[in-house]
């Protein structure tokens, strides 16, 4: 079996295919140009509790930096402001996210490893730091308060040796020196969540790897979780955990505001699966299945709300058409509904983007090319609500467009970000505001 890493990961699923019922609120603005002067590449976004925006991407002019703009809620979108140093690569993929406060915080990769920087509310960038030297392909998590991390792999197939490691900051505190979550012949991470009480979990898995002349086949998965509660400094790990049978890897895992956990991962049947843990830690509940496979998916994210309502969406593939679905569940009960389809009579979908806020509302957005290519957006007001009517927040004019960033809040404001090349063939990203 070849597993390869990429941002969005092909995986298999079947689907119970049921129509939500729609409810039409709230209004999109016009989309604005964010980049000037280079070409806008890689956007990030994020929102606080107040449905101030920021936004980060890579601008490359003569050297690639890292560009931002904010814009307070109900206001206009400010001044570009650079953030990094010329960059040492022209692949960054900058991540940022924001506290319900106000205060944002920026992860991004170049040649010289993980870069971070912080932009206190209302304030300027401060000045970026090299997080963690050499590193890279970084998973960055924080929390509605500000606590965060940063997890990352050490080797791969063609290593003997691999390590999962990880860097913590409490609200308001300093990073602590790399920890290590996990060693092993082949191993490597998968996803980390922060619930609110600052417990962090980071999924990773081992395999089997034979190489030769450049491919590698992996095999013989086994799938693992690390949990370090706030202010221990130590990663408890699960043991191995067994699916419905051998080979469960591809692990994703969300927290809710008491630190109840959950974990969704890959069978080797193909069925996503799915175990829960406790407020303290402690073993993994016996797996459940949330959807069977059939057909071919991309997974966008798994995610929980405060009380424990998780939603993961995905786009599912069929042999000619290809749909927008999000199947939703509690941590509580470790039980899922069928899921419904976000994209309406869309026929063709991809490059699936989901937002989750702290209290269920949620924002889902997508590359639509039935026939031209638009960028379509859906809304849900809170977990026990109904999605809302897909609609187009991109303007006709650009070419190549395609989502790259979405964030909501428990307001219900939100954020797509979209690039596309305008008129003058230049490589532009794009803000589009929902106002509840």
């Amino acid at each position: 079996m070849i597993r390869i890493n990429i941002k969005a990961r092909l995986v298999y699923i079947a689907v119970t295919l049921l129509a939500p019922a729609y409810a039409q609120t709230g209004a999109w603005a016009l989309p604005v140009a964010l980049s000037t002067g280079g070409q806008g590449w890689e956007a990030a976004a994020a929102m606080d509790g107040n449905g101030n925006s920021i936004a980060l991407w890579d601008e490359r002019t003569s050297q690639d930096h890292i560009w931002s703009r904010s814009k307070s809620s109900g206001g206009t979108w400010g001044r570009v402001t650079q953030v990094s140093s010329a960059l040492e690569t022209t692949s960054v993929f900058p991540v940022v996210r924001m506290s319900a406060a106000g205060f944002a915080t920026a992860v991004w990769t170049d040649a010289n490893g993980v870069w971070t920087a912080d932009r206190p509310p209302a304030s300027k960038w401060n000045p970026p730091q090299l997080l963690v030297p050499g590193a890279s392909g970084p998973i960055f998590v924080m929390n509605s308060l500000g606590d965060a991390a940063v997890a990352w792999t050490v080797g791969g197939p063609t290593d003997p040796n691999s390590i999962v490691l990880a860097v913590v900051r409490p609200a308001g505190g300093s990073w602590t020196s790399q920890q290590t979550v996990a060693s092993g012949v082949h191993i490597t991470a998968d996803h980390a969540a922060i619930g609110e009480n600052g417990a962090a979990i980071v999924t990773w898995e081992s395999y089997t790897a034979v190489c030769s002349e450049g491919f590698c086949e992996l095999s013989n998965y086994l799938l693992y979780a690390a949990r370090q509660d706030a202010g221990t400094g130590v990663w408890v790990n699960s043991g191995t955990l067994l699916g419905p049978d051998a080979n469960s890897h591809d692990a994703r895992v969300a927290l809710d505001s008491n630190a109840r956990a959950i974990l969704v991962g890959l069978s080797g049947s193909g069925a996503y699966i799915s175990a829960t843990q406790g407020v303290a830690g402690g073993a993994w509940s016996p797996f459940n299945t949330v959807v069977d496979v059939q057909d071919i998916a991309i997974v966008s994210d798994l995610a929980s709300d405060h009380a424990g309502n998780v939603t993961m969406v995905y786009e599912a593939i069929g042999f000619s058409t290809s749909q927008a679905l999000a199947v939703s569940g509690t941590i509580s009960q470790n039980a899922w509904s069928p899921p419904v389809v976000l994209s309406g009579s869309d026929t063709s979908v991809g490059q699936v983007y989901f937002a989750l806020a702290p209290n269920g509302a949620a924002l889902a957005a997508w590359l639509s090319s039935s026939a031209t290519p638009e960028i379509h957006a859906v809304m849900r007001a809170t977990a026990a609500g109904t999605w809302n009517s897909p609609v187009t927040v991109s303007q006709p004019g650009s070419t190549e467009i395609g989502p790259e960033a979405a964030a909501v809040n428990s307001s219900g404001n939100a954020i797509v970000i979209y690039s596309g090349y305008n008129a003058a063939d230049v490589h532009t990203e794009y803000a589009v505001n929902y106002q509840p």
